[in-house]
């Protein structure tokens, strides 16, 4: 009996892990829908392009925002590449979430001009480090 309880409980946090889910690039305009979500440790968010070619890559919430570095910002950070559903593919990319720090995202493409045009993500975002305060600094970057 006491072993059945011990695999339950081992079990138990995978399956109450939650998938979220981000169109990018809906209706073709350059956007994550949502543009932000607050996700727990073994959640996974999967980033689907349903327009153009964009990326997902974490980037730095102040100072040099735009363009997101190639393989993104932090040891828990990610990096899409640039995915491409010029051929209807619907790409996506899947990111298993390690910790509950905020983490922000944008758009690598055309040199981070998307980004800057406010093709923004937030994860886990805070008072201190706002989506809408991201996305201000996003727009400010300069490039």
């Amino acid at each position: 009996m006491l072993f059945v309880k011990a695999l339950l409980l081992s079990v138990a946090p995978v399956a109450l892990a939650v998938s979220h889910a981000v169109t990018i690039g809906l209706n073709n305009t350059l956007t994550f829908t949502p543009n932000q979500l607050v996700a727990a440790i073994g959640d996974t968010i999967t980033f689907t392009v349903v327009a153009r070619n964009h990326s997902t890559t974490t980037t730095n919430f102040s100072g040099k925002v735009c363009p997101p570095p190639p393989g993104g910002v932090g040891a828990t950070g990610w990096d899409s590449g640039f995915m491409s559903d010029l051929d209807g593919s619907l790409p996506h990319f899947t990111y298993t979430v390690v910790d509950t720090l905020p983490h922000f995202a944008a758009c690598m493409q055309n040199a981070g001009a998307h980004c800057k045009a406010g093709m923004t993500f937030a994860l886990n975002p805070t008072t201190d480090q706002s989506y809408d305060q991201f996305l201000a600094n996003a727009k400010a970057s300069v490039l």
